[in-house]
């Protein structure tokens, strides 16, 4: 005879409930509000709204750092666009992930219905089908294009933006486009024709402040956690960490959770304030880099660059050998934009080194 269900059993031991929606913590989550963009958000409205008028919309550049609220202010505002009016087809893609003019002119395909083979099709026959169903149905495409600098790093990615912001002028069809990065110089590199026709309009993303860092934390913390199953200091000590991260909530909403789950599996009534330290240490034990500095949302890339910046030691590594053992995996640029942002949140550093006639950068795990 088979024995209990292991989860059920698992279940009924757990006697505290901590979590009441735990996505609320999760990085996709989009809540209806943004403490501390609001400015933003009235911004891309203004860029926006001609759409809903059947007008051209303003183009726009999102730059800031990391965890400053330029996806989520998008999302929102691409969200309240679509059900202000059915006129904008509003569409988000991830560079990282559609990081071609053939893989973003075929999600943007997709989105009005015409499904792409994924071979024996070139981009243009591509983008004539989006310019022919956009415009006999009467939509205008507002893309956001999240982490454009990984898109422009491509050969053809700058002129899939040269394709959409063109578009109005070459084809009669209009088009939105909103490019995110944290790239600050990401204006400079644009090839001259596609940078007279597409930043229009540059939003600046400053790092939160201490108490708009709280602010967030304490709204999403009321939808995660059930009444009174947060000790009254742990919402401010994530948003102490996250402000010593440069300001990103993404890192204080990130050690919430695991804060959380941590008590969880404790069973504990309460998450408390050494549930939060617990798993600054274990982040600290596993990754060898100060844990109040460490990014809790890097990605696989990421943490390649980082395992291999470990395993060259305390004297660091050039960066044409980092960039030449991890070609496999992204591109030169690409790498040195992930770089500067790993420099930028504490976690690597990078100082200029002569070699030979050249020069060059040294790139080491920043000390604590």
């Amino acid at each position: 005879m088979a024995g209990p269900n292991i989860f059920r059993t698992a279940r009924s031991s757990s006697e505290n409930r901590i979590f009441k929606d735990e996505s609320a913590l999760l990085p996709d989550f989009l809540p209806d509000e943004l403490p501390g963009r609001e400015r933003e958000i009235r911004e891309l409205v203004y860029c926006l709204q001609p759409a809903a008028e059947n007008r051209q919309p303003e183009h726009a550049l999102l730059l800031g750092p990391p965890g400053t609220g330029k996806t989520s202010s998008s999302r929102l505002v691409l969200k309240q666009l679509s059900e202000y009016s059915q006129r904008p087809l509003t569409v988000y893609v991830n560079c990282w992930e559609t990081p071609s003019r053939f893989a973003v002119l075929g999600f943007l395909a997709t989105a009005l219905g015409e499904p792409m083979p994924r071979r024996g099709i070139a981009a243009d026959e591509i983008f004539a089908r989006v310019v022919e169903i956009a415009k006999k149905e009467g939509r205008i495409p507002i893309l956001v294009l999240d982490e454009v600098d990984r898109l422009s790093a491509q050969p053809d990615g700058a002129q899939v933006l040269y394709d959409l912001c063109r578009a109005s002028e070459l084809h009669s069809l209009k088009t939105g486009i909103i490019a995110i990065t944290n790239d600050e110089e990401f204006h400079a590199k644009l090839d001259a024709r596609v940078r007279s026709s597409f930043v229009q309009h540059t939003l600046k993303f400053s790092s939160y402040t201490m108490p708009q860092l709280k602010e967030i934390v304490s709204r999403r913390a009321k939808l995660a956690f059930m009444d009174g199953a947060l000790d009254s200091e742990v919402a401010p000590l994530c948003a102490a960490v996250a402000f010593r991260n440069k300001g990103d909530a993404r890192v204080a909403l990130s050690l919430l959770l695991s804060a959380g789950k941590a008590a969880e599996h404790e069973n504990s009534p309460r998450v408390l304030v050494q549930h939060v330290r617990q798993v600054e240490a274990i982040a600290l034990q596993s990754s060898g880099i100060k844990a109040e500095r460490k990014l809790f949302e890097m990605d696989e890339v990421d943490q390649k660059i980082v395992e291999a910046v470990k395993k060259a030691g305390k004297s660091g590594i050039e960066s044409g050998k980092l960039y030449d053992s991890l070609s496999k995996i992204a591109k030169e640029r690409a790498l040195r934009n992930r770089i500067e942002r790993l420099e930028e949140t504490g976690i690597l550093s990078a100082e200029p080194i002569q070699l030979g006639a050249g020069k060059s950068r040294l790139i080491k795990i920043k000390e604590s």
